[in-house]
């Protein structure tokens, strides 16, 4: 099979799913490239994906489960009978029900998921001080998805018919977990050190966050993905609840040990 065009779909508010799909995406060999962030749009006015395309869809794990945003955010996506690499970024814990949870989302999209893949990003919650898979995906994770990505094509190449490829089997379970739900707090602003300079709110893929005379968080639309925190420039935006600094003290102690991909043809 020729691929005449390569498709990278992420929903990144930290950067790390994308890195990953990227690195995938580069080592295909194809004609046209194109991508889609999900992180900041939605994908009503997306085209279906054809059988001679592939796409490569990258997504965060929230609780064992895709970030619930980003299943939204999927639900425009449509294919016809187009392969369809699945890669879950999860802060080194576990990624439990995610994976299995993205390949029915792109199967009843008319996507042929033929490889999928569990990286390591580092967790949303770290910081210097209790760092959780601190500076992941690393070169190490890059080189491995630019591998992944030439095995998939090898894959690709070995059949005539792409249906022959279906039925790609990945760990988890159905019905899958319950979904962690929404927070009943946002990161905790600095008024007197914010300088308002609008990084925070250009970067939060909830619309969570607006400038009135002070930096103003919505409770209801924030997804606590930790992307203000990640873009301030001045420290000014940090996780303040007891209940989820318990979490990252829990997480740097508990899931230090370094995991590695996962990858499944």
């Amino acid at each position: 099979m020729n691929i005449n065009k390569v498709w990278t779909l992420f929903f990144s508010p930290t950067g790390t799913s994308k890195k990953i799909v990227d690195a995938i995406a580069a080592s295909i060999p194809g004609g046209e490239r194109s991508s889609v962030d999900l992180t900041s749009q939605a994908t009503e006015n997306i085209k279906p994906f054809q059988a001679d395309e592939l796409v490569v869809i990258g997504v965060p794990v929230y609780a064992g489960r895709v970030a619930p945003l980003a299943v939204q955010r999927l639900k425009g996506v449509k294919g016809r009978n187009t392969p369809v690499v699945l890669v879950v970024l999860y802060g080194n814990r576990e990624y439990e029900d995610a994976l299995v949870e993205l390949r029915d989302i792109a199967t009843a999209a008319s996507l042929l998921p033929v490889g999928a893949a569990a990286y390591i990003g580092e967790h949303s919650f770290s910081n210097q001080q209790m760092p959780t898979a601190q500076g992941r995906p690393d070169h190490a994770d890059l080189a491995s998805a630019a591998s992944f990505g030439r095995d998939i094509v090898d894959k690709i190449d070995r059949v005539q018919d792409l249906n022959s490829l279906s039925g790609l089997q990945v760990p988890g379970n159905t019905p899958y977990k319950e979904s962690m739900g929404s927070l009943p707090v946002t990161p905790k602003v600095d008024q007197a050190v914010c300088t308002l300079c609008g990084l925070c709110v250009s970067s939060c893929p909830g619309g969570a966050i607006a400038i009135d005379e002070d930096l103003v968080m919505d409770v209801s639309k924030c997804i606590f993905c930790c992307a203000c925190i990640k873009t301030c420039p001045e420290e000014a935006v940090r996780i303040d609840a007891p209940l989820l600094l318990e979490k990252r003290q829990w997480l740097h102690e508990n899931c230090s040990k370094r995991k590695e991909p996962e990858l499944y043809f």
